[in-house]
């Protein structure tokens, strides 16, 4: 634990690590810049087996061990945090500006409702001149605020009263804990986008694939969403087969999908396939924000300026045709075809790329 003690103490910034000797020295002084906040750093190791314990002592910088996953180490961090506010971060988050901090409590304290979180503007590292338009969509929805689409990439910045309103995150998924707190955040508050950027690897993205980690983050939230937890207790078995460093392979998760469904009831299945198409039809927004995020990139807008053409005029049209019985027996039929197709693809062009 680290601490800048300029002042009362204010913000605990809590980050969970495992393995991250590679990020950490640059994380260490990029989050040292940051000024006119008096600060705790804790960070919570879930059993690194690399340098990063001795690269964190080297630093002067005392570390709390949990058990492995993010949910246990972020909630083991809060549970010694010390400040009125807390910044979840990830270990390979930056901050170009050195006020981010200031500005983002000074922003969420001016409406002086401590239901209010906020998390910052994302910006992908790539390296890249010009980012693809993946990238650059991405970074769009991620302001927008909208259900799902805010995760831990963009820090969560909130008052520790509303942390225990909330309450701890969860510990029983593998992964999306961050998204699950988001959306039991929105429950009881309301997330704004705060006025500083945070900056981002691209490096799962860049080894894996974007369009496949981004399209295994969909499927898992919406298995979240709906609540069908035998996925994720199945799935880290999935991704140990996985080489560390290598294209992601999702022809297995899908397969895993289809075997589980395979093995239940059929009134169960056809219950998982109603939630899943109700889930995408909730989300048919994202095709007309799609198309205007296109249109932004096209003209060369920030990711922060993207205006809403075909979202205004067939956002409307979209729920009124949709929100109906016979929409979302559609969506159910179309997805179910999906799902379908994009198996019997991916098995061929992953096993291709294999031989």
């Amino acid at each position: 634990m680290e601490e800048n003690v300029a002042s009362t103490l204010e913000l605990s910034v809590i980050v969970p690590v495992l393995n991250e000797a590679a990020e950490l020295p640059a994380f260490l002084t990029d989050l040292r810049r940051q000024c006119q906040v008096a600060y705790e750093i804790i960070i919570v190791d879930g059993g690194s087996t690399d340098a990063t314990l001795a690269l964190l002592q080297q630093e002067q910088i005392h570390v709390i061990s949990s058990p492995r996953g993010r949910g246990r180490q972020l909630n083991a961090g809060a549970a010694l945090a010390r400040g009125d506010w807390l910044l979840f971060l990830h270990a390979d988050s930056r901050f170009a500006d050195s006020l981010a901090w200031r500005v983002g409590i000074d922003f969420l304290s001016r409406s002086n409702d401590r239901r209010i979180a906020g998390h910052f503007a994302l910006d992908f590292l790539t390296g890249e001149a010009k980012k693809s338009k993946g990238y650059n969509f991405y970074e769009r929805k991620a302001r927008t605020s909208r259900p799902e689409t805010i995760h831990g990439d963009q820090g969560f910045l909130l008052h520790r009263n509303l942390y225990q309103q909330v309450g701890d995150f969860r510990t029983d998924l593998p992964v999306m804990e961050d998204t699950d707190f988001a959306e039991r955040l929105r429950a009881v508050g309301q997330w704004q986008l705060l006025p500083a950027v945070i900056e981002t690897s691209a490096r799962r993205f860049a080894v894996e694939g974007l369009w496949q980690r981004q399209l295994l983050g969909a499927l898992m939230m919406c298995f979240r969403s709906i609540g069908w937890c035998e996925f994720f207790e199945h799935a880290p078995a999935v991704y140990r087969l996985q080489a560390d460093a290598e294209r992601l392979r999702l022809a297995p998760f899908f397969a895993l999908v289809a075997d589980l469904l395979a093995a239940m009831p059929a009134r169960r299945r056809w219950q998982l396939w109603h939630a899943g198409g109700s889930y995408v039809r909730r989300h048919g927004w994202q095709l007309f924000f799609a198309a205007d995020a296109c249109r932004a990139y096209r003209q060369g807008r920030a990711p922060a300026d993207t205006p809403a053409v075909w979202q205004f005029w067939c956002t409307p049209l979209y729920e009124w045709l949709s929100d109906n019985p016979v929409g979302r027996s559609l969506a159910v039929l179309l997805l179910r075809l999906w799902f379908a197709a994009m198996r019997i693809g991916l098995r061929c062009t992953e096993a291709g790329r294999r031989g």
